[in-house]
């Protein structure tokens, strides 16, 4: 009990003094009209950003959710775009069935990534029960990631861009579609080579390259990487490094994109290798 009478002497200053200001801001307040006005003024700001502040706190708990909802979306409404425009190629009066689309698009998960080997894989947290097939693309942010190699029912692997033994073709956005081969050397982890550029093109540092319409596993005009630099090689064609346009290191919702006819398409290919 002294010890408390004693913590009272030696707050209560304090407590008077706090006492004091809350009297003199009521009267002040209370003194007139335009007193009102600005002490209301003044307390609707502050409350609001009080608000605003737990808002925001409850908006960056959510951004996972939302990432997620929105990855959703987009990957509908891609598939209803290549539906579109599979129709206005052939029919101009009905809507294409799904069976008919030219691909087709689901979201997943990158639950397990590496970077620091040679031939880097991505595991996704969706399998065959959830309509994953092998050959799969792998799309980030619009931009190729790698494709899928093998699944099981609840699972599936992907081959990442940063594997030795990932390649495909790819082509100058805008500049003629001047094609060559992109693969990864293993050197930088944010890097990958374009070859066999014909030397006529017209290659500019900063110019984008995209997937062409060769691939059986990527749609065509989807994002690569941009040039960083690039030299004539022997006098026959240039060799460029790419920046890769996926940020390979923090993966997290991705696209799965599959072409519906690749099985039938790669079984004609096979009777005239």
């Amino acid at each position: 009990m002294y010890r408390f009478v004693l913590f009272l002497k030696r707050i209560g200053y304090v407590f008077l003094f706090i006492v004091i200001e809350v009297i003199a801001f009521r009267y002040y307040s209370d003194s007139s009209g335009y007193n009102q006005a600005r002490t209301l003024n003044i307390a609707n700001n502050l409350t609001g950003n009080i608000y605003s502040a737990f808002a925001d706190v409850r908006q960056y708990f959510y951004l996972g959710k939302e990432n997620k909802r929105l990855t959703e979306e987009v990957a509908g409404l891609r598939a209803e775009l290549s539906r579109y425009e599979d129709e206005s190629r052939f029919f101009s009066d009905i809507i294409l069935p799904e069976s008919l689309a030219v691909y087709s698009y689901m979201t997943a998960k990158i639950i397990n990534n590496s970077l620091n080997r040679a031939e880097n894989f991505m595991t996704l947290n969706k399998g065959s029960r959830d309509g994953v097939k092998i050959n799969s693309a792998v799309i980030s942010d619009g931009a190729i990631a790698g494709y899928v190699m093998d699944c099981d029912n609840k699972f599936s692997v992907a081959i990442s861009v940063l594997n030795t033994k990932f390649k495909t073709s790819g082509k100058l956005k805008g500049k003629n579609n001047s094609s060559g081969s992109v693969f990864w050397d293993a050197k930088h982890y944010d890097e990958m080579v374009f070859t066999e550029i014909p030397k006529y093109a017209e290659i500019a540092v900063g110019d984008t390259v995209i997937t062409t319409e060769f691939s059986s596993r990527f749609p065509e005009g989807i994002h690569i990487g941009t040039v960083k630099s690039f030299e004539l090689i022997n006098g026959t064609y240039y060799e460029a490094r790419l920046e890769i346009m996926a940020k390979m290191g923090g993966l997290n919702n991705v696209v799965l994109v599959y072409y519906n006819d690749m099985d039938e398409k790669i079984s004609l290919e096979e009777n005239y290798r």
